[in-house]
């Protein structure tokens, strides 16, 4: 629970030092474009009061103008000063869109459970166990209760009984249970065995997972670097898997498919 904290301490550290410096880059911004204008305004003025002054200076020397353009410049040096005195109304607003938005904090029921099946396997245990049974179906999917969409979370097994392939991974919620879930779109995980990863349904190849029965695998959903990660504690191996969200959309959910009588999975965390 401590590393959790920390590790959620943290986003919090990074989301308040990232939101100071968006707004002191913003003020910045605005602080220079406020000069950029005033500034700009009295120079333009300047130059029309210059301009002014040399048409005033040169008709005086030349005295070659009329009583047409005294009312001229008279008529440009009032506007001049009333454009001086009172300048254009400037105003600082806020957006209607917030500049940063507000952080929260989440809290999830942190337990999973097996919650559905396709078919033959039943659970045990308030939802801790699933055992597959004898049945005319050559596999079955079994999905957890849990939905991750953030950050990630470690969940622990234990292969009481196994006979045939085990699959381990995550699969997208939206996506129907069916016998074959492996072959699924949204399917990412890995069978025992030589050359069983799945990727979006397809084998890809690859190492498959090593565990046996009694041994402990340690499943990382890890939504902010879409990725899962496999580690059987016994041989210390680990697996890992990319995700593509367009093809497993969030939620993801934990995904087995199971193959033979008496199979038995247990969650231990």
């Amino acid at each position: 629970m401590k590393v959790l904290q920390d590790e959620l301490m943290k986003k919090i550290d990074i989301w308040e030092h990232e939101s100071i410096a968006r707004i002191k880059r913003v003020a910045e911004e605005t602080r220079n474009e406020l000069v950029q204008h005033t500034t700009g305004h009295l120079a333009h003025k300047k130059l029309k009061l210059d301009k002014l002054t040399n048409e005033l200076h040169q008709g005086r020397q030349n005295i070659d103008f009329v009583e047409t353009d005294l009312r001229e410049w008279m008529d440009k040096l009032n506007q001049l000063k009333e454009e001086i005195i009172n300048p254009a109304k400037v105003a600082v607003r806020e957006a209607c869109v917030p500049l940063i938005t507000k952080i929260h904090v989440d809290v999830f029921d942190t337990y999973e459970l097996f919650e559905r099946t396709s078919g033959k396997a039943i659970f045990e245990d308030s939802g801790k166990v699933v055992v597959v049974q004898d049945g005319p179906e050559n596999y079955t999917e079994v999905r957890g209760k849990g939905e991750y969409t953030t950050g990630h979370r470690t969940l622990c097994f234990k292969i009481e009984k196994l006979n045939g392939w085990s699959l381990f991974g995550i699969i997208s919620k939206s996506t129907p249970l069916q016998e074959h879930s492996y072959s699924s779109s949204s399917c990412y995980g890995w069978y025992n065995g030589d050359h069983f990863v799945y990727r979006n349904g397809q084998n890809v190849g690859g190492q498959g997972h090593d565990a046996v029965e009694n041994d402990t695998i340690n499943l990382v959903i890890d939504c902010d670097q879409r990725l899962i990660r496999l580690t059987n504690e016994r041989t210390n191996r680990t697996l890992e898997l990319l995700v593509d969200l367009d093809k497993c959309q969030f939620p993801w959910q934990l995904h087995l498919n199971l193959n033979l009588a008496p199979t038995r999975i247990r969650i231990l965390s």
